[in-house]
C-alpha cells in the first residue's frame, strides 16, 4: 500500500535532526513533486589545517618605535598611510595587538542528554598555554664555537625568562636533535646540551681554492672576472705551490669549484628556509602568542627571494613573530681576512709567482668577503623586520641578545588591504608604510610582497577563514549556537567525544531556489591537549535543500549538527566553529571537557 505524501513529509521532518547529527543514514523519502532532490546532504571529513590558501589580501605587521626604541601605542587607523607600488591603499583590517594573555576558555554548558555519561564539567576550565617559543638552531651553517655560545645563552634564557605556563621547543635546520613543545625543563636542557653543527656538506680543511659562498656566487652567477682571477691564483697557491707553470687550467679548476660550492650552498640555504616555514606551520596549529628565536650565522638568499616572501607571508597569516640572533657575535673586519677562510694570493705586483702578495688583489678580496658577511645578515634582518620581530647582531652579549630577541614588542599594529585590479603574475610589489605625523617615531614593516600566481576560489577563502577561527582563542558570536558534549568509552584507551551544536534556525539565512530553501553550513570541532597540541578534529559539511514544511518545523525545533572526536581520558580545550557559507558568518566557541580515567 502506498504511503500518503503527507505522512512521508512528516517522517522526513522527524528524521531531519538525526540525519544532520550523523546518527541515521542520509536518505530522504521521495517527494511526489521533485523525487530527485534530497532535502539533506551531510558529509563528515577530517579537516586539514596545515596548508593555508593564498588570498587577495596583503597583511602588514607594523611596529612603531619611539626615540628610545620602545614600542609606541595609542595610534589609530587614520594615523597610517600605506601604498602599494606608489598607489595609496584603503585598509580593510586594522588591529592593535598586545602581548597581554588571552582570556581563559569559557566553561562548558551542561549536557542536554542524560542517557550517555557526560564529561565532567565541575572541574575548572582548562587554560591553554598562552605563549609558545621555538628555538630554531640553524645547525647546517653555524660553526661549533658559535653553537656553543648560543647554546649556553639559550640555557640561561630558559632559566630566567620563560614562565612556568610557557611552552618551548628545540628545532634545527638539519631536522636532527629536536624536541617538540613542552614544559619539561629537564628535557629542554638535555636537548640543548646535545646540539652540534650538522652541515650537509663537510668543508675540507684544505679546500682549494677556499671560497666563501658570496665569492662562489660572484664567479658562478655573476661571471665576475676579477673574482675568478683571484680564485685562480688561490688555486695556484694551494694546488701548485704558487707556480703557475704547473697549473695550466687554474681558471677552469676555480670555476668548477665555485659552481659546486654555490650549488651546495643553495641546497643548504633552501633547506634552512623550508624547515623554518614548516616550523611556522607547526606554530600555526597552536593557540596564544607564538614566536621563533632563530639562531644562525646567516646565509645568502640572493636566488631565493620568492621562498623568502612565502615564508614571511605565512608567518604573518599564522601570527608568528620571528626574531633572529646572529650567532657569530661581534664581527671584526680583519685586514687581510680571517685566517680560517684562507688568504693565499701567491703573486707579486707584476703578476709572477712569489715575491709577495699584490695589495690591490688583497684589498679587492677583503672587500668581497666583507660584502659577503654583510649579505649573510640580510635574510635574518628581512625576516625579523617583516614579521614584527627583532634582529640582534654584531654583539657578543648573547645573554642580552636572547632577552631582546625573546621579548615580543608590547604593541604591534596589523594592517591589511585588498589590492585593486591585482594581476596574478607573481611579480614583486613594493610597500611603504608611513605615519601621518611621525613626531620622532620610526616605523618597522615589510617592504613588499609577491603577487599570487592565480586567483583564489571562494571555497579556498572559506577554508582560510575557518582555519583562522580554529587556531585563535577569540570567540565570535554571529550565529546563536549552544554546544553540548557527551562521551562514550570504546575501550580503556579510546573515547568517542560527541559534540552537538544546536543552532537557532531563525537566525540562518536561507536562499530560495525554486520550491526549496537552500543553506550550506560547516561545523568544525577540534580538541587540544594541555600543551595546546591538536589531538583530533572533525568537520561536517551540510547542504540543506528544505521544503517549506520542513523549514517550518526546523524553525520550531532548531538545527542540530554533530561532530565526533577520538580522544582518551583527560582534560581538553574544545574549539567549535559553525560557519554559514553564503554569508561568511560564523560562531566560534571555547569549551573545556574533562573525561575521567
Amino acid at each position: 500500500m502506498a504511503i500518503p505524501a503527507k505522512w512521508v513529509r512528516l517522517l522526513s521532518i522527524a528524521l531531519l535532526g538525526a540525519c544532520i547529527a550523523g546518527t541515521w543514514p542520509l536518505r530522504t523519502a521521495p517527494n511526489p513533486q521533485n523525487q530527485e532532490v534530497p532535502e539533506i546532504k551531510s558529509e563528515e571529513t577530517t579537516p586539514t589545517f596545515t596548508v593555508r590558501a593564498q588570498r587577495n589580501e596583503v597583511l602588514v605587521r607594523v611596529v612603531v618605535l619611539d626615540k628610545d626604541g620602545k614600542a609606541f601605542g595609542g595610534l589609530t587607523k587614520d594615523d597610517f598611510r600605506l601604498s602599494d607600488n606608489g598607489k595609496p591603499q584603503s585598509l580593510t583590517v586594522f588591529r592593535v595587538e598586545t602581548v597581554a594573555a588571552a582570556p581563559a576558555a569559557a566553561p562548558s554548558s551542561p549536557s542536554a542528554t542524560a542517557k550517555p555519561p557526560a564529561p565532567s564539567e565541575a572541574a575548572p576550565a582548562l587554560t591553554l598555554p598562552q605563549r609558545y617559543v621555538a628555538f630554531y638552531f640553524d645547525d647546517l651553517v653555524v660553526a661549533f664555537e658559535d653553537m656553543y655560545r648560543t647554546r649556553a645563552a639559550a640555557e640561561k634564557y630558559l632559566n630566567s625568562s620563560l614562565q612556568p605556563a610557557d611552552r618551548a621547543g628545540i628545532f634545527t635546520s638539519s631536522g636532527l636533535g629536536i624536541l617538540d613543545f613542552t614544559d619539561d625543563r629537564a628535557k629542554l636542557h638535555e636537548t640543548l646540551a646535545n646540539l652540534r653543527p650538522r652541515p650537509r656538506t663537510i668543508r675540507a680543511e684544505n679546500d682549494c681554492p677556499p671560497l666563501t659562498p658570496y665569492e662562489s656566487y660572484l664567479i658562478d652567477e655573476q661571471h665576475d672576472s676579477i673574482m675568478l682571477n683571484i680564485a685562480a691564483w688561490e688555486y695556484i697557491g694551494c694546488a701548485c705551490g704558487g707556480d703557475p707553470r704547473h697549473c695550466a687550467d687554474a681558471q677552469n679548476q676555480a670555476q668548477q669549484a665555485a659552481r659546486m660550492a654555490w650549488q651546495n650552498d643553495q641546497v643548504q640555504s633552501r633547506q634552512c628556509l623550508h624547515v623554518l616555514e614548516n616550523l611556522v606551520r607547526r606554530l600555526g596549529a597552536l593557540p596564544g602568542q607564538r614566536s621563533i628565536l632563530w639562531l644562525s650565522q646567516g646565509f645568502l638568499a640572493l636566488d631565493l627571494q620568492s621562498d623568502l616572501d612565502q615564508l614571511i607571508d605565512r608567518a604573518l597569516r599564522e601570527h608568528v613573530v620571528i626574531s633572529a640572533l646572529d650567532a657569530r657575535g661581534l664581527w671584526v673586519d680583519i685586514p687581510g681576512g680571517d685566517a680560517s677562510e684562507g688568504n693565499v694570493l701567491p703573486f707579486n705586483a707584476s703578476g709572477g709567482p712569489g715575491g709577495g702578495t699584490d695589495p690591490s688583489m688583497l684589498a679587492r678580496q677583503a672587500m668581497y668577503r666583507r660584502a659577503g658577511k654583510e649579505m649573510n645578515d640580510d635574510v635574518m634582518s628581512c625576516v625579523s623586520h617583516d614579521t614584527g620581530g627583532v634582529f640582534v647582531h654584531n654583539t657578543n652579549d648573547y645573554d642580552g641578545g636572547f632577552r631582546r630577541a625573546g621579548a615580543l614588542p608590547e604593541i604591534t599594529y596589523l594592517l591589511a588591504f585588498s589590492p585593486q585590479n591585482l594581476k596574478y603574475d607573481g611579480k614583486f610589489h613594493k610597500l611603504k608604510v608611513e605615519l601621518v605625523n611621525a613626531k620622532g617615531l620610526s616605523v618597522q614593516a615589510r617592504n613588499g610582497y609577491f603577487a599570487p600566481n592565480r586567483e583564489v576560489r571562494p571555497e579556498e577563502r572559506a577554508k582560510q577563514e575557518i582555519d583562522d577561527a580554529v587556531f585563535t582563542r577569540e570567540e565570535y558570536l554571529e550565529l546563536p549556537v549552544e554546544v553540548h558534549t557527551q562521551f562514550f568509552k570504546v575501550s580503556d584507551k579510546e573515547v568517542r567525544l560527541s559534540v552537538v551544536s544546536r543552532i537557532d534556525a531563525h537566525a540562518l539565512r536561507f536562499r530560495r531556489e525554486g520550491d526549496r530553501n537552500r543553506l550550506n553550513l560547516k561545523l568544525v570541532c577540534v580538541a587540544f591537549d594541555r600543551d595546546g597540541n591538536l589531538v583530533d578534529g572533525t568537520q561536517r559539511n551540510v547542504d540543506l535543500q528544505l521544503q517549506d514544511a520542513t523549514l517550518a518545523h526546523l524553525l520550531t525545533t532548531g538545527l542540530n549538527l554533530r561532530g565526533q572526536l577520538k580522544v582518551s581520558a583527560g582534560t581538553y580545550a574544545l574549539r567549535v566553529v559553525v560557519y554559514e557559507v553564503d554569508s561568511a558568518r560564523m560562531t566560534a566557541l571555547n569549551r573545556t571537557v574533562e573525561i575521567p580515567y
